[in-house]
């Protein structure tokens, strides 16, 4: 009788859990570039932000492109993860032009040039947030490549998150 209640108490504990997990991901958050530029419309401050959000947002294409190229080719749902979550992670994200990134990929610069270049610039919560969209993209035909585990792995190593988050 106690374990059949404890059961089902733990059952209802997981699906609220499962629930709130959901609604989490399915809400648009506002982004880093977002809060600050609201914060500062009146001081000019605000038009600064917009064009670190557009540096941004180039770094997001090129990271997202790199991610879904890392095993040698495009897939479908790689690339539908990659925007789905980008229009979700930045106000401004543009499928067409992610796209567009993606055929002419040639002229980008490497994936781990990018990460490179950019990890000592971007604040700790960026860096969790572009993180966590790459490895939504890495798994998201619901295998990882050893070349998309490598790619994770050097993204992590150069935000230093490797204490903070496990793969």
């Amino acid at each position: 009788m106690l374990g059949d209640i404890v059961v089902v108490v733990l059952l209802i504990a997981g699906l609220v859990t499962g629930f709130g997990f959901f609604v989490f991901l399915r809400r648009r958050r506002r982004t880093v570039f977002e809060r600050a530029e609201r914060r500062h419309k009146s001081d000019g401050v605000g038009q600064f932000l917009k064009q670190r959000e557009q540096g941004f947002l180039n770094i997001t294409y090129a990271l997202a492109v790199g991610m879904v190229l890392a095993d040698g080719k495009v897939e479908k749902v790689e690339m539908e993860t990659a925007i789905r979550l980008g229009e979700r992670l930045i106000a401004n994200f543009d499928s067409v032009a992610f796209r567009r990134i993606l055929l002419k990929h040639e002229r980008l610069p490497r994936f781990h040039d990018v990460v490179d270049a950019v990890a000592p610039l971007l604040p700790l919560e960026v860096k969790i947030e572009i993180f966590q969209y790459l490895q939504a993209i890495a798994t998201s035909d619901g295998r990882i490549s050893p070349d998309e585990k490598h790619f994770i792995h050097h993204a992590e190593m150069q935000f230093k998150l490797d204490h903070l988050v496990e793969v």
